[in-house]
């Protein structure tokens, strides 16, 4: 019980999230090269963001190194900024307001930071920052239905278990009714034998009565043949 009240409480007050994803123009000095490009800030947790930043960059090529939170990439092809391969030099770090996600792209000598090329790699880093979004909101969605599954699973037990203990009610009212029953005829039992019992009393004098009776007959018959001549 006290795991769903927890449950639930995580569940009602994440009702009121709701994040914006906005992208800055940033700088960022990366292995001794000071790169300018943009960052955002995500409000998740960081191993979730990484993973998934790992995950984003590899869909445009081989990431050549990875030291910790830092991220480079060679040969990037990235359609929507450039019809050519770029370099990606990018880091993730832990602020007080979230997670800083910092890329900076380079073609030829010259980094990303107007035009429309600009405006796609910021349209990337952004839609990055929902897709992690989208991903926590289904990642609770899906908890929220487990949750609400082992909630219905627990009310069919409860409903269940209340079927059977009606049911043994009602059993044990009818062998209360049968023991009842049974006590009645026990003790009718008792007194057909008790004067079965002492009708027997009765019969074993009068059978003890007939065989003194027949042993003085049979004397008399003997009796008869001590008289023959």
């Amino acid at each position: 019980m006290c795991r769903i009240v927890i449950f639930l409480f995580i569940i009602f007050s994440s009702l009121s999230f709701a994040q914006k994803v906005i992208v800055n123009d940033a700088e960022e000095r990366i292995d001794g090269v000071l790169c300018k490009g943009m960052e955002t800030v995500i409000q998740l947790e960081s191993n979730m963001i990484e993973k998934g930043w790992n995950k984003f960059l590899k869909e445009y090529g081989k990431v050549d190194s990875k030291k910790g939170n830092i991220f480079f990439m060679e040969s990037a092809d990235i359609a929507d900024v450039s019809s050519t391969p770029v370099k990606v030099y990018s880091r993730i770090t832990a602020t007080n307001i979230g997670i800083r996600v910092f890329w900076a792209i380079e073609l030829g000598s010259e980094f990303v930071t107007t035009g429309n090329k600009k405006l796609a790699a910021d349209k990337l880093l952004h839609d990055f920052g929902v897709k992690m979004y989208i991903q926590y909101i289904n990642d609770q969605i899906e908890d929220a239905e487990k949750a609400l599954q082992n909630t219905v699973k627990n009310q069919e037990r409860k409903i269940k278990d209340g079927s059977n203990l009606e049911k043994k009610i009602v059993n044990n009212k009818e062998d209360k009714i049968n023991l009842e029953n049974k006590l009645k005829e026990n003790a009718s039992d008792l007194i057909n034998l008790l004067q079965a019992q002492q009708q027997n009393v009765l019969d074993q004098k009068a059978a003890k009565e007939d065989v003194e009776k027949m042993k003085k007959a049979v004397e008399n018959v003997k009796a008869k043949l001590s008289k023959v001549e």
